[in-house]
């Protein structure tokens, strides 16, 4: 883990800092660690609501190494569980599933309803018995995970102890509130597989100096030199006034209520660990990680675009667009990431230096992640 030292080095002003050292970005024990110190402490993306859109849509997820299961019950709740049998510990869901009326276990046939009520405990008292004496099944139903929903984006602290999801994300959501995203409409998914460490991906997504080096229309869209670097508890990003395309096609997308004809400001802002946001005048982009270990990260990006109008049949160029945009401007960072995570692999990388201009949020998000995973 890290030391004492590591951290005083880390906690200098930036410029003048020292980073994480390297095994931080390549130790599989560090990896299995944060698990347990800090993915299951904090608030972490693992769903979608518009996956289990129906009553009846089962969701079966795995966070902080631990197996979830997001449902849709008949009243129309969403909910979260752990995705365990509670009579041995089986687990309960392997795969999505829609049009569930309830949720059996594979092993004795407990029967759980999607609102997490145990329904069923066949032979439990004996032979085509179900019930025994002094067993109260209303005790024994799925365990719950503590859960927080933002418009499509499904939050959960899985050791049900970090503060409430409204308070920790607070810095975070001020940045949106110009932005009406319960019209925010989901279009589309792209997928992403990265031979890198989830905080490598993180912290290029949060400096900008490596933009005209890296990226070729993206440079050219949202100068670095132009970027304001945001740094707020658990927020990080950058804002920039002129970071889009002043059009997409000639038929241009229809924009958030309230956002000027002209505006072409882009947010790039990430609620730490592992959900960030982009959001222009006419769409937004999720981007999540979702840690493989310490040497991959999967990440997936879902497309959002303004009311039911945004997905009209004449915008689809300009959706294609914008979608291709990011797209390429991401595989353009798959090799500067793989390149970054090869080189901690060196004992000579003990720890990086920041631009005290640029690369704030950088250091900062090293901060929240040291102080997540220094001893107790």
């Amino acid at each position: 883990m890290l030391t004492k030292t590591q951290v005083r080095q880390l906690y200098r002003e930036t410029g003048e800092a020292q980073g994480l050292p390297g095994f931080v970005y390549t130790s599989e024990d560090f990896a299995r660690a944060e698990h347990e110190k800090l993915f299951a402490r904090t608030w972490m993306c693992a769903g979608y609501a518009h996956e289990i859109a129906q009553p009846g849509d089962v969701l079966p997820r795995t966070v902080a190494g631990v197996p979830i299961l997001f449902t849709h019950d008949r009243s129309g709740q969403i909910g979260c569980f752990h995705n365990i049998c509670t009579h041995r510990g089986s687990l309960l869901v392997p795969e999505a599933k829609s049009g569930a009326q309830t949720l059996q276990c594979r092993y004795h046939a407990w029967t759980f309803d999607l609102a997490g009520n145990l329904r069923a405990t066949p032979h439990w008292g004996g032979h085509n018995e179900p019930k025994a004496n002094g067993f109260d099944r209303s005790c024994h139903g799925l365990k719950p995970v503590r859960m927080a929903r933002w418009h499509d984006w499904l939050f959960v602290n899985v050791d049900g102890n970090a503060p409430p999801f409204e308070d920790y994300a607070a810095p975070f959501l001020k940045h949106f509130q110009e932005y009406d995203l319960d019209q925010a409409v989901w279009t589309t998914c792209l997928p992403f597989d990265i031979n890198g460490n989830w905080k490598l991906v993180a912290e290029n997504y949060l400096e900008v100096l490596h933009l005209p080096y890296v990226h070729t229309v993206l440079a050219e869209a949202a100068p670095f030199q132009e970027h304001d670097v945001i740094t707020d508890g658990a927020c990080l990003g950058t804002v920039i006034d002129t970071g889009l395309p002043a059009s997409w096609s000639e038929d241009n997308l229809p924009r958030w209520p309230g956002i000027a004809a002209d505006a072409q400001n882009a947010k790039n802002m990430a609620l730490f660990p592992n959900f960030k946001l982009v959001i222009g005048p006419d769409h937004c982009c999720s981007m999540v990680e979702f840690p493989q270990g310490a040497s991959k990260s999967h990440q997936r990006w879902d497309f959002y675009f303004v009311g039911d109008g945004g997905q009209d049949a004449r915008y689809g160029a300009a959706r294609d667009a914008i979608i291709e945009f990011y797209r390429k401007t991401n595989v353009e960072d798959f090799e500067a990431v793989e390149g970054v995570h090869a080189g901690h692999m060196s004992p000579a990388m003990t720890g990086a230096q920041f631009s005290g201009v640029w690369e704030g949020a950088v250091h900062h998000f090293q901060k929240l992640v040291a102080d997540a995973m220094v001893e107790d």
